[in-house]
């Protein structure tokens, strides 16, 4: 125990944020303004929620050992009739109830049967980070000597996608099966699962790309894109009110809309900061352990880093969110005060606590 850093992470602290309250006072608004004021007021409070349960994933996961060993025995049993379908899901309860390196070479094997080359490429990696805390040095090392064999027996056979995207214009999104990827990952041989996969680029201005492929074991492919301008991308830029609007009260105020966006962005950015900030806490658990007298880390670990990414992210993951809400609030206010007819009188009341967050409409609409 000489040899490791001490630290003093601990866990997130209690932490309440005040909203101010936002009133629509009831006057004479349009119809349709006040239809889209519910629209956003709706809006605020599904972000609101959104936030709440992202934020009751960052407390502790609790953990059960005796259940964990108990699904694991019914998972091996399973598996070893044969019957993945019910004993893979069992492996994978067990790990969630107490993470083990040899859960999740169980889970790998599952995954390498399924044909999902890639992702059992990645469990066995997962279960050499598993595998430091596993007790006793002949254990230890059998397990890792396992992983390492799984590891190697795919290498050959994952098969890896290459994306190019010609001339990237600014403000690109590249989603390879939905999901969106880093440009930083543009280029470069990815391990994907054999089968098929999507890929889609888009961009502001530019006609979106999609590209269908079905890829085979041990194959490296590179599939390259090209975002061509729109052909109207530039036309209708901003149209003056119509005489209707003018008459009505001159339409909803530009200043209502940008703010209503930027709400969500910054809800969005958010939890951006919320799932850096549980990856902070992630690694501060897999190299740190409470000991008797204190918190130790493991040798030539940056826990301090990561402790401080902890509380930063945290921290901005809070006040965006909070910020968001009053923002979407703002716009709510806008659209429904350019109206010509009775515009609904509303108070909406964000609220963001450690366990959750919400938000509280009550009015006439």
């Amino acid at each position: 125990m000489a040899d490791m850093a001490e630290t003093t992470t601990s866990p997130l602290g209690k932490c309440l944020v005040a909203v101010p309250i936002l009133r629509l006072a009831g006057a004479r608004r349009g119809a349709s303004r006040a239809r889209v004021a519910r629209a956003f007021a709706g809006l605020a409070s599904a972000v609101a929620v959104a936030l709440g349960g992202a934020a009751a994933h960052a407390q502790e996961p609790a953990r059960d050992p005796v259940a964990a060993e108990a699904l694991f025995k019914a998972a091996r049993a399973l598996v070893d009739k044969g019957d993945d379908a019910a004993g893979c899901p069992k492996f994978e309860a067990s790990l969630a109830l107490n993470p083990s390196a040899s859960t999740q070479i169980n889970i790998a094997r599952c995954r390498e049967r399924e044909g999902k080359l890639a992702t059992a490429w990645h469990d066995y990696h997962r279960a050499l980070v598993l595998n430091r805390e596993t007790a006793g040095e002949q254990r230890r090392r059998s397990l890792e000597e396992v992983a390492n064999k799984g590891i190697a027996a795919l290498e050959p056979r994952v098969p890896k996608l290459v994306i190019v995207v010609k001339g990237a214009p600014a403000g690109m999104e590249v989603l390879r099966d939905g999901t969106a990827l880093p440009a930083a990952a543009l280029g470069e041989p990815l391990p994907v699962d054999p089968g098929p996969h999507e890929i889609r680029a888009s961009a502001p201005g530019h006609e979106a790309e999609t590209r269908a492929i079905t890829l085979a074991e041990g194959e490296t492919t590179t599939v390259e894109l090209t975002l061509r301008p729109a052909a109207a991308a530039a036309a209708s830029a901003a149209t003056p009110p119509t005489r209707a609007n003018e008459a009505r009260g001159g339409g909803t105020p530009t200043w209502a809309w940008i703010s209503g966006a930027a709400g969500i962005a910054l809800a969005g950015a958010s939890v951006g900061f919320l799932i850096d900030d549980l990856s902070a806490i992630s690694a501060l658990r897999e190299n740190c352990r409470d000991v008797a007298g204190g918190t130790y880390c493991d040798p030539g670990y940056d826990f301090a880093a990561d402790n401080a990414r902890k509380n930063r992210d945290f921290g901005l993951f809070v006040g965006l969110g909070a910020t968001g809400l009053v923002a979407v609030g703002a716009a709510v206010y806008g659209i429904v005060r350019s109206g010509g007819e009775e515009a609904p009188a509303a108070v909406a009341l964000p609220w963001i606590a450690p366990s959750g967050a919400g938000a509280s409409i009550s009015g006439s609409f």
